[in-house]
């Protein structure tokens, strides 16, 4: 008995053929199902979230659908390959497939994340499967592969015990593998436990940290949170200014591999070198701090010269000549007005800071400025600037960074001449 769903001539989804003991089933468009099943995969993901389903569906979407996809449209033909051969390559496309999805999308913008993943991945499908679909169309139906399931009593009762038998224990292995693997998925083994906890600079990077500032200016810097307890974790973030005691400053809620951030702004008023700032993150109820980090300002009395420049149109700069390094037995100092008890006609002004002379300011590095422009600004060369910094290479500065720069009127050391 032979049972189908037709459209004309068109075999639309499967067909059933019984002959006494053996059963065969047929997919015509097994394609379409596996762009249906995908398709759920993402509603079920957004709108069901429910795990143990999320792992049914998800489980085939990373390890064969691709891969069959792909082999359909590589190979149209019923026999351009047998069962088990298209079952082994599409395991293995599947496997290689993905990850090269990964990889190009770890140079885009957009990254490797959830949506980005099952749209590069269906998206993927679609067009394999269109492929495929094409290259069948150009056969004679009778050459088209098609998804074919049978089941044979005869034949299995006609095999011996053996056979029976290994026959058996091969689907118990599958069994117990799909299952083992599935277990793992959803009860994975819980890794290393830990809390990340950070400073960054107020440009959100690992630098730009204060080091020199005025009495009372505002600090800025960001602090972050990240949980990898694989639990909820309550936090509670302390700080404590150059000695002046304990103050919570947040409560945080976290669950597992979320992260929080936050802009703190604070000032110290007293004058001292090496001022220590510390931010102290507590777990629950702890009385001993889990996580701590340090970092160590020196602050300037009021009225000093320390500029901190904000980026804006920048006055035109008196030029002071910059000559190359040159060698020197002896300290010279640079030259510079003499500072007198009225103000000197030659002191220098950039952006919005005025600099005199006799101490040391700091710079913020704006755009298009090099250590030679940044010295003219001032009146020192371009060595001393690297030697109170401790530069290696003149053209390794940053868009942010602070530079010290020191007095006109300073006696630097400068590089001792060696014999010819």
């Amino acid at each position: 008995m032979g049972q189908s769903c037709r459209n004309g001539d068109e075999e639309l989804s499967y067909s059933v053929v019984n002959r006494g003991d053996r059963l065969t089933i047929t997919f015509q468009h097994e394609l379409l199902a596996i762009l249906g099943l995908s398709f759920v995969l993402i509603l079920t993901i957004y709108l069901v979230p429910i795990p143990a389903l999320r792992i049914i569906l998800g489980a085939p979407f990373v390890l064969f659908f691709p891969g069959y996809t792909l082999v359909a449209a590589l190979f149209p033909g019923k026999d351009d390959l047998e069962g088990i051969e298209r079952l082994g390559l599409s395991l293995g496309l599947s496997i290689a497939v993905l990850p090269l999805m990964g990889l190009v999308l770890n140079y885009t913008p957009l990254g490797i994340t959830l949506l980005t993943t099952l749209f590069s991945g269906t998206s993927f499908m679609v067009v394999t499967c269109g492929i495929a679909y094409y290259r069948r169309g150009r056969l004679p139906p009778e050459e088209r592969y098609a998804l074919r399931v049978e089941l044979d009593a005869a034949g299995w009762k006609a095999s011996g015990l053996i056979d029976r038998s290994l026959t058996v224990a091969l689907a118990l292995s599958i069994v117990a593998a799909l299952g083992t693997f599935f277990f793992v998925l959803a009860k994975p083994e819980v890794g290393e436990r830990f809390t990340e906890f950070y400073l960054l600079g107020p440009w959100g990077k690992a630098e730009g940290y204060p080091t020199y500032v005025l009495a009372g200016q505002p600090i800025r810097l960001i602090v972050g949170v990240v949980n990898r307890e694989h639990d909820d974790v309550r936090y509670r973030l302390e700080k404590e200014v150059a000695g002046q005691g304990l103050e919570q400053t947040a409560e945080i809620q976290l669950a597992h591999d979320e992260k929080w951030e936050e802009l703190y702004t604070f000032t110290l008023v007293e004058p001292g070198e090496d001022q220590k700032v510390s931010f102290l993150l507590y777990k629950g109820d702890d009385q001993e701090p889990y996580r701590s980090l340090h970092l160590w300002v020196s602050v300037l009395a009021p009225g000093a010269p320390v500029a901190t420049e904000t980026p804006g149109p920048m006055l035109t700069p008196t030029p002071v000549a910059s000559p190359p390094a040159e060698a020197s037995p002896t300290p010279i100092p640079v030259e510079t007005a003499t500072p007198t008890s009225t103000p000197s006609p030659t002191a220098i002004t950039t952006g919005t800071a005025t600099v005199t002379p006799q101490a040391r300011v700091i710079h913020i590095v704006q755009p298009g400025e090099t250590l030679t422009s940044i010295g003219a600004q001032y009146g020192v060369s371009y060595q001393a600037i690297m030697y109170v910094n401790g530069l290696e290479d003149p053209n390794l500065i940053e868009l942010g960074q602070e530079l010290i720069i020191p007095a006109p009127d300073e006696i630097l050391p400068t590089a001792t001449p060696t014999a010819p």
